[in-house]
C-alpha cells in the first residue's frame, strides 16, 4: 500500500495534515484511488507543475522538497516550500481550470498524480473526507497568507533567519545543505543576491551559523530565533 495510505504509529495527526484527510477514505475508496494515480520521480531542478498547465490531477508529495512560485508584476515570487506528505497547491486545484503557480523540485522528489475526478467523487460521497479536506485547505491557505505577510514585514536579517529555521525544521537538523543557489534563495526572500551573501557572511562572523558553500550549521539557534522575530 502506498505511503500516503498507511497509518503510522505515534504520528501526531491534525486536520492540517494531508495524510489524515486521505485516511478518512474507506478501504474501497483507497483502492479506487490507487487505480487512478500515477507516481512520478523528479530530479532536483525539474519542473513538476508549470504555470498555465490544466488542472487534471491533485498532486501529493511522497518524498523530497518542492518550491512553489507565483508571478507578481512579471517577477517570480516564492510563496512557500512543500514538505513530504502534503498536497502540492491544493488550494488552487478546485478553483481554477489551470494552475496559477509553478512547482519545482528542490531535491529528488516523488509525487503521486491523482486524477482530479476521483477526488471530486469522494468529496461528493464521503462527507468526513470532504470536511477534513476543507479544514486542511483552510489551514494551508491561512499558513500561506501568514508566511507572505510575515516575510513582507521582515528586513533581510529577519527573512533569512526565518528561512534557515524553516530548513532546519524540514531536515530535522541544525546542520543541512540548502537545496538552492544564492540567487534562488534571494528570489525566495525578495532580496538581492548580494544582500543574502552579505547577511550569511555576517551571521557566520558573529558565530550564529557556520557557512561552507551551501552547507549550513546553526550554532546559536536561540539567537537566530530572536533575529527571526525582531528582524
Amino acid at each position: 500500500m502506498p505511503d500516503f495510505l498507511q497509518k503510522e504509529t505515534n504520528f501526531d495527526y491534525t486536520f492540517l495534515n494531508a495524510k489524515e484527510s486521505l485516511n478518512k477514505l474507506s478501504d474501497t475508496e483507497k483502492n479506487e484511488l490507487i487505480e487512478h494515480k500515477t507516481d512520478i520521480e523528479f530530479k532536483a531542478g525539474e519542473t513538476i507543475i508549470k504555470r498555465g498547465m490544466l488542472v487534471n490531477n491533485v498532486l501529493y508529495l511522497n518524498s523530497g522538497l518542492v518550491k512553489l512560485e507565483m508571478v507578481n508584476e512579471g517577477k517570480p515570487f516564492t510563496v512557500g516550500l512543500v514538505e513530504p506528505h502534503s498536497f502540492i497547491g491544493i488550494v488552487c486545484c478546485f478553483a481554477f481550470e489551470k494552475f496559477d503557480f509553478t512547482a519545482t523540485a528542490l531535491e529528488k522528489t516523488k509525487v503521486s498524480f491523482i486524477e482530479k475526478s476521483i477526488f471530486e467523487k469522494f468529496i461528493s460521497t464521503n462527507g468526513e473526507f470532504a470536511l477534513n479536506l476543507i479544514k486542511h485547505m483552510s489551514g494551508v491557505s491561512n499558513g500561506l497568507l501568514h508566511r507572505i505577510t510575515t516575510l513582507s514585514q521582515k528586513n533581510i536579517d529577519g527573512a533569512l533567519s526565518l528561512i534557515l529555521l524553516d530548513f532546519a525544521k524540514v531536515y530535522n537538523s541544525n546542520s543541512f545543505t540548502i537545496p538552492m543557489v544564492r540567487k534562488d534563495l534571494a528570489n525566495m526572500l525578495g532580496y538581492s543576491k548580494e544582500s543574502v551573501i552579505n547577511t550569511l557572511s555576517k551571521f557566520n562572523k558573529e558565530k550564529i551559523i557556520k557557512v561552507s558553500d551551501r552547507k549550513i550549521e546553526i550554532l546559536n539557534i536561540k539567537k537566530l530565533t530572536q533575529i527571526s522575530k525582531l528582524g
